[in-house]
């Protein structure tokens, strides 16, 4: 909402009102719609969102679309989720053509990062680390770290999210794990107390939601958000990846042994890595914000038959 409210700010032909699926009463969407007389309706969270609704809306003669985050590890279920809609926003370019299959219009918006939620402190001992990792233990993760383990335990490490009980070498890690989701105020704390961030994305039919196992091209939100606190991240290669950040600015790996060699590598250059940081951090702050993704998605919608300016 952020970035909504920024460019309103900015624009004095653009306003937006917004109903929260899970915390307003849901009788009071359609009124709201027409009182407000939107030129376009977005839905952030569709499966809370009946289709009966949609098919409301649309009779209205008022385009409607849905931003879809979860591509394509989901893909199964927003096959489904997407039929009524008029425009499908995916946040992964390797499932726009999935959508075009189903005869849907689509169109590619990356995620990002809110740069005044995730920026830059200095924090406690606490939160220092000379490796740190922040997420769920999905199978890929769990093989990486118990592989990982000699590594982990000769430096400082902290592993933070949920299920990470299912490690083989648990008991061994367990100083170093803190196992539960914790809030994004204290992920950002994390971030940035830590030499290196790692990044390890998920593989593409974990949830057994993506039967023609489509890759996934680009990058996940950490991406942007650990960038956006100025730290050093080590994430691994995607499609997209140097489309959006330099190689001077995110360190990647491909494989384990990869992985390996580059937290070595990468640990004992303290400049290298804040340089890279650094850079990162301009590039983040200039390029993938959310107010940044909004204007794009705006000037999508003025030029294409989904937003009708002057709609009678």
């Amino acid at each position: 909402m952020a970035g909504l409210e920024s460019i309103e700010k900015k624009r004095a032909n653009f306003h937006f009102d917004k109903f929260m699926i899970r915390q307003d009463k849901r009788k009071e969407l359609i009124p709201k719609i027409k009182a407000f007389r939107p030129d376009f309706v977005l839905v952030f969270r569709g499966p809370f969102l009946p289709a009966h609704y949609v098919k409301s809306v649309r009779k209205m003669k008022i385009p409607i679309g849905i931003w879809v985050v979860d591509d394509p590890y989901r893909l199964k279920t927003h096959k489904e989720l997407v039929q009524p809609y008029n425009l499908v926003i995916t946040q992964d370019s390797n499932s726009v053509p999935f959508y075009q299959g189903l005869g849907k219009t689509v169109i590619h918006l990356p995620l990002a990062v809110n740069p005044e939620k995730y920026r830059p402190m200095k924090v406690g001992e606490k939160y220092q680390s000379d490796i740190c990792f922040v997420g769920s233990a999905f199978p890929i993760r769990l093989r990486y770290f118990d592989q990982l383990t000699p590594i982990l335990l000769k430096n400082k490490t902290k592993i933070i999210g949920q299920w990470w009980e299912k490690l083989s070498n648990y008991s061994k890690l367990k100083k170093c794990i803190l196992n539960t989701p914790i809030p994004p105020d204290e992920v950002i704390k994390y971030y940035n107390g830590a030499k290196i961030v790692l990044n390890i994305h998920r593989t593409n039919n974990d949830r057994k939601d993506n039967p023609k196992n489509i890759a996934a091209h680009t990058p996940n939100n950490r991406t942007y958000e650990i960038a956006a606190c100025k730290s050093f991240q080590l994430t691994t290669w995607r499609t997209d990846l140097y489309q959006h950040f330099a190689e001077g600015e995110i360190a990647s790996f491909h494989t384990l042994n990869e992985l390996k060699e580059k937290i070595y590598y990468y640990l004992s250059r303290q400049e290298e890595r804040e340089d890279m940081a650094a850079k990162a951090y301009q590039n983040v702050r200039r390029m993938h914000t959310y107010q940044k993704r909004i204007h794009d998605l705006l000037e999508y919608l003025e030029g294409h038959v989904h937003y009708k300016k002057n709609r009678g």
